[in-house]
C-alpha cells in the first residue's frame, strides 16, 4: 500500500528533537533529566521544569511573553499570578543561575524570557508514529515535525482527556515559529571632527545629545552629536577618559596631576561638581557609573590594573575583590546587561573573558581585549577583534559575532555606545620617528610601540609592531633586516646588546630569547612568577633578569645559575665596572653585590620625586646613566653621571615619548610619536 494513499493506516518513522546541549548541561526532554557535565551528576526534573526548559530550548533566540509561557504551560487553566514565576526560581535553582546577571535565563523586562547561550539539537530514537497523510520533510532549523514529538510529551505529563483538544491548538499555535539567529546591523562612518589635531577618549551620552572627549591633552570639549561645541575647560595638566552618567547630565572624568590621579565630576556645561582626593597611580582607564553615588574606578600602580568601588559623597575608595588568578591580568569594567558591571579578565593564554564579581564567565574571547564597551540597542559587546590593525567586532551572549568596521591605518583608541547603537569612537593615526642630534629622521614607523638600541658601531636594532605583533629588527649598513617571524600576542619591552655586540637579548613576556645578526639562536622561561622589570648581560656567558622581587641568573643555553632575592623597581648591571646600580627610596646607590647590598652600597646621588615616579627603561652608556619617567602624565628623560660629582640631569620633557636611544657620542635619540592625528568618527547602523 503506497504512504501516499488517503485515508491509509501505516507506521513511518520520525525523529523529534529531544536531547537538547547548551554549555555544560545535556537535558533529554524524553526523560526529564539534565546531565551536568562538569559535576558528572543528573538531575531529574519536576514535570513542569521541565516543560519549561523545552520551551526556552525550542524557542531558543526568541523572547517569550509570560502570557504564551502560562498558555502553554497551563492551557485554559487559570493559575496564581507567581506560578511561572515559581517555575523560573526552580529551574534557575537547577542551572545555578542568576537572575541578575543570568547566563542561561535572561528577563527582557515587560517583555518576557530568554534563553541566552547556544544550543545543539540531537535527535530522538527511531520511534513508531501513526501517519494518515504523506510526510513532508523541511531541512530547517527546528522543524514543525520537530515540535510534534514535543507536543505530545507535553500531552503527556498529567494533561486531562477534557483540555486535550484545547492544549494542542494551543501548542501548535505557540510552536508555529522556528527560532533564527540575530541579524546584527550593517554599518557606515561619519566625521565628527576632522580638523588637524587631536581629539580621543570619546563619550557619548546614553539618551541625550551630548558628547564629550579631550583636545590635544588638556582640554575637555562637550559638543552635542553632531560636533557643534557647545562648552569647554581647560586645565593644567593632561585629562583623560571622560564617562557620562547613564541617565543624568554628570560627566566623570580624570587629571592627571605629578604622582597621582584625581576624579573629577562635572555638569554638562563643564563645570566642576566634585573632585577627589589625589589618588596614586601610573595609569587610569575610563570609569564605569554604578549607580548616583558609586562609580568604578580601574587604576594601575607598579603592582599592575586594580580595581575600585568609589563612592563620591563620601570621597571613599574600596578595593574589589576580583576573581582572577595571579597570573592574569584585569583589563578594566563595563556596565552592560541589566544596568549590572561586569570585569574584562585576560589569562596567560592571552584568552579574555568578562565576568561578574561572582566569578560567573558571561563571554569569551580567543584573543586578548584592551578597546570594548557595550551596545543598549544590540545588548552586544563592541571590541577590537585580534587582527593587526584591531578591527571593530560586535559579539552577543549566544556566542554570534559579526563585524562592524576595519580600518588599514592608524587604529580606534577609545568608543562610546549610545541607547540607538550608534558608537562613538577615536581613530589615531601618527607616526613615531626616531631622530639624531641634527633632528633628521633615522626611523619612521606608523606602529605605536617602537624600542630602538644602538651599539657602539652605529648599529640599531629594534622592536616594531607595525604587523600587528612584536618583531625584531636590525638597521645595519643602511639596510633594514627583519630577525624574528613571531605570530603571538607576547610583548617585547627590552633589548640589550652584549659586550662583545655580537648577540642580542630580548623578551617576550617572561619568555628570554637570543638572537644573533641573523636569527633566533634560544630562548628559554626566565622563571620569574611576575612580568620581567629589567634584563641584560654579567658578561659575554651570563645574562640576568629581574621582576622586582628575584634576581637570576643564567647561562647562554638557559640554565638557571643564580636566584636572589632582591626586591626593586628600578636595577640594571653596569658591566664594565662590575657593579649593580639600583633606585631604592629615591636614593641612586651602586653595589658590586645584591648579596650583602645593604651593607656595601654607595650612595650616588638623591632623586627627585618626578625622577622616580613610573621608573623605567635605564640605558648605560659613556659612564652616564639614563632612563624615563613620567609626571602629570609628561614623559621625562634624565641621565646620571656615575662619576663625581654624580649630577642628575632632566635632559626632555614633553607628551608621547614613546621611547628613547643614545647615539655611540652620547647624543640623545628620541622615539615620539609625531605627526599625530586623531579624530572622532560616527560608526551608524544602517536602517534595515
Amino acid at each position: 500500500m503506497s504512504p501516499a494513499q488517503p485515508n491509509s493506516s501505516h507506521v513511518a518513522h520520525e525523529k523529534a528533537p529531544t536531547r537538547f546541549r547548551f554549555l555544560h548541561w545535556c537535558f533529554d526532554a524524553e526523560k526529564d533529566e539534565l546531565w551536568n557535565a562538569q559535576t558528572k551528576t543528573t538531575s531529574k526534573l519536576e514535570p513542569q521544569v521541565a516543560r519549561l526548559l523545552t520551551i526556552l530550548l525550542t524557542q531558543h533566540g526568541q523572547v517569550i511573553s509570560r502570557e504564551k509561557l502560562n498558555e502553554a504551560l497551563w492551557p485554559n487553566t487559570i493559575v496564581e499570578a507567581n506560578s511561572l514565576y515559581q517555575l523560573l526560581t526552580k529551574l534557575r535553582k537547577e542551572l545555578k543561575d542568576n537572575a541578575r546577571s543570568p547566563i542561561y535565563i535572561k528577563t527582557v523586562p515587560k517583555k518576557g524570557y530568554l534563553f541566552l547561550p547556544d544550543i545543539n539539537i540531537e535527535p530522538a530514537q527511531t520511534a513508531p508514529v501513526t501517519q494518515t497523510k504523506p510526510m513532508v520533510v523541511r531541512d530547517t532549523v527546528v522543524s514543525n515535525s520537530m515540535f510534534a514529538g514535543i507536543k505530545a510529551k507535553l500531552f503527556k505529563h498529567c494533561w486531562s482527556l477534557l483540555f486535550a483538544t484545547g492544549a494542542c491548538f494551543s501548542a501548535i499555535a505557540f510552536f508555529s515559529t522556528t527560532p533564527s539567529s540575530v541579524l546584527p546591523p550593517n554599518y557606515e562612518r561619519h566625521d565628527i571632527t576632522y580638523d588637524l589635531g587631536v581629539e580621543f577618549n570619546i563619550a557619548a551620552h546614553q539618551d541625550k545629545d551630548l558628547l564629550a572627549y579631550v583636545e590635544k591633552f588638556n582640554t575637555l570639549e562637550i559638543t552635542d552629536k553632531s560636533g557643534n561645541k557647545r562648552f569647554k575647560q581647560t586645565f593644567d595638566t593632561r585629562i583623560a577618559h571622560p564617562t557620562w552618567h547613564p541617565n543624568e547630565e554628570k560627566l566623570a572624568f580624570w587629571q592627571y596631576l605629578q604622582d597621582a590621579c584625581i576624579l573629577h565630576i562635572s555638569d554638562s556645561s563643564a563645570s566642576i561638581l566634585h573632585s577627589s582626593q589625589p589618588i596614586p597611580c601610573h595609569l587610569v582607564t575610563a570609569p564605569s557609573w554604578k549607580s548616583n553615588d558609586e562609580l568604578v574606578l580601574t587604576i594601575t600602580n607598579r603592582h599592575g590594573n586594580r580595581a575600585y568601588l568609589y563612592r563620591h559623597e563620601s570621597n571613599q575608595l574600596v578595593k574589589i575583590p576580583l576573581p582572577m588568578q595571579s597570573s592574569e591580568r584585569y583589563v578594566g569594567a563595563v556596565r552592560a546587561w541589566e544596568d549590572q558591571i561586569y570585569y574584562l579578565i585576560v589569562d596567560d593564554t592571552f584568552q579574555s573573558r568578562l565576568v561578574s564579581l561572582d566569578g560567573k564567565v558571561h563571554m569569551t574571547w580567543h584573543f586578548p581585549l584592551w578597546l570594548f564597551n557595550f551596545d543598549p540597542a544590540q545588548q552586544s559587546i563592541i571590541s577590537n577583534d585580534g587582527s593587526a590593525h584591531h578591527n571593530l567586532i560586535g559579539k552577543y551572549r549566544s556566542g554570534q559575532t559579526y563585524p562592524i568596521f576595519a580600518t588599514t591605518q592608524g587604529m580606534f583608541s577609545s568608543l562610546s555606545v549610545d541607547k540607538k547603537g550608534d558608537i562613538y569612537t577615536a581613530a589615531e593615526s601618527w607616526q613615531v620617528n626616531i631622530r639624531d642630534e641634527y633632528n633628521l629622521p633615522i626611523f619612521s614607523s606608523s606602529s605605536y610601540d617602537y624600542l630602538p638600541v644602538t651599539n657602539k658601531l652605529g648599529e640599531t636594532v629594534f622592536m616594531s609592531r607595525r604587523t600587528g605583533y612584536c618583531e625584531i629588527y636590525l638597521h645595519t649598513g643602511n639596510q633594514v633586516k627583519q630577525l624574528s617571524f613571531h605570530k603571538g600576542y607576547e610583548y617585547v619591552d627590552f633589548l640589550a646588546w652584549d659586550p662583545k655586540l655580537s648577540k642580542i637579548l630580548a623578551n617576550r613576556d617572561r619568555l628570554l630569547v637570543l638572537y644573533d645578526r641573523n636569527d633566533v639562536l634560544t630562548s628559554f622561561h626566565s622563571q620569574h612568577q611576575k612580568p620581567l622589570k629589567q634584563f641584560g648581560w654579567r658578561n659575554n656567558q651570563t645574562l640576568w633578569s629581574s621582576d622586582g622581587v628575584h634576581v637570576n641568573t643564567f647561562n647562554l643555553d638557559g640554565h638557571l645559575l643564580s636566584k636572589t632575592k632582591f626586591e626593586s623597581e628600578f636595577i640594571t648591571y653596569h658591566v664594565e665596572e662590575k657593579s649593580w646600580i639600583v633606585v631604592e627610596d629615591g636614593k641612586l646607590y651602586r653595589a658590586d653585590s645584591l648579596i650583602n647590598f645593604h651593607k656595601q652600597k654607595q650612595l650616588l646621588a638623591e632623586l627627585p620625586d618626578e625622577a622616580v615616579n613610573m621608573i623605567r627603561n635605564p640605558r648605560l652608556k659613556n659612564g652616564q646613566l639614563y632612563w624615563q619617567s613620567s609626571w602629570s602624565k609628561t614623559d621625562l628623560i634624565w641621565k646620571a653621571s656615575l662619576s663625581a660629582p654624580f649630577e642628575v640631569t632632566n635632559i626632555k620633557k614633553e607628551p608621547l615619548i614613546w621611547h628613547y636611544d643614545i647615539a655611540p657620542d652620547g647624543a640623545l635619540l628620541v622615539a615620539k610619536m609625531e605627526s599625530v592625528e586623531s579624530d572622532i568618527k560616527l560608526i551608524k547602523p544602517l536602517t534595515q
